[in-house]
């Protein structure tokens, strides 16, 4: 390892934590004024501080709603957990919301409220595909062995607070609901529709055959299935079949 080889190294680990500043004297010129601590306390911080504002970005109504002092300390937690491993700060939070999910076990909105910030960013960052349309279903000639490819963008999301909600009085700056909670979970999805980041609740059918059809199961089963459960369901399939490609959650027949 040569001395530039050396010098990217020992900073690397004093940054991350891993070394002390004594560590990274040998590699620093005498000047006057701040001395060699000071002078690297500088690097040290402004690294955490990019991290914390990548976080920020990527949560901001999260950060919003917790306020600075709550969502700075749940910042450096995670920074010390979790340090950096991608070239792109952009996917450098993808377990902020896990983290808080046990940071404030107590108030579970918190953490749901991440996560669909986070799956909103996904959406939107998913790849493009070609979306499936009315006039392709009309070409299907055995709907027994057909299945439905869903969007490359499309997230399921079990929800038991009224985060949703309190993402959109904060989007729209007013205040946030008071907290509310469920015993039986509500589906959210979450997909990108021309270009925007989309979400809306459904049904626990609707939510189990959609999923299904995810997974690779084939459409009849995915009708099957529902219908064991409520004949009556059945009637409801085509509407949500037509729903589902209007909102452009199919990207291919197979």
């Amino acid at each position: 390892m040569n001395a530039t080889q050396n010098l990217q190294s020992d900073f690397q680990q004093f940054i991350l934590g891993q070394q002390d500043a004594g560590s990274m004297h040998k590699h620093l010129a005498v000047t006057p004024g701040l001395g060699p601590d000071a002078r690297l306390d500088i690097y040290y911080q402004a690294y955490r501080l990019r991290l914390r504002d990548a976080l920020s970005e990527a949560y901001s109504k999260t950060h919003a709603y917790l306020g600075d002092e709550m969502f700075y300390e749940a910042c450096a937690t995670y920074i010390a957990a979790h340090p950096s491993h991608y070239r792109n700060l952009r996917w450098f939070g993808d377990n902020f919301a896990a983290q808080l999910r046990t940071q404030f076990g107590e108030h579970p909105q918190v953490a749901e409220l991440a996560q669909f910030e986070w799956a909103l960013g996904l959406a939107f960052d998913a790849p493009d595909h070609h979306v499936l349309a009315l006039t392709e279903l009309a070409s299907v000639s055995d709907w027994e062995t057909v299945g439905l490819r869903t969007s490359s963008s499309l997230q399921f999301i079990p929800m038991r607070s009224n985060s949703v909600a309190i993402w959109l009085a904060l989007s729209e700056e007013q205040t946030p609901p008071a907290p509310e909670y469920t015993e039986q979970a509500t589906t959210w999805i979450v997909w990108r529709k021309q270009l925007q980041a989309s979400f809306r609740s459904l049904s626990t059918a609707e939510a189990q055959a959609l999923h299904g059809l995810s997974q690779g199961q084939r459409f009849a089963d995915v009708c099957e299935q529902a219908a064991e459960h409520n004949p009556e369901i059945a009637n409801e399939i085509g509407g949500w079949l037509q729903t589902w490609v209007v909102d452009e959650l199919l990207m291919g027949v197979d």
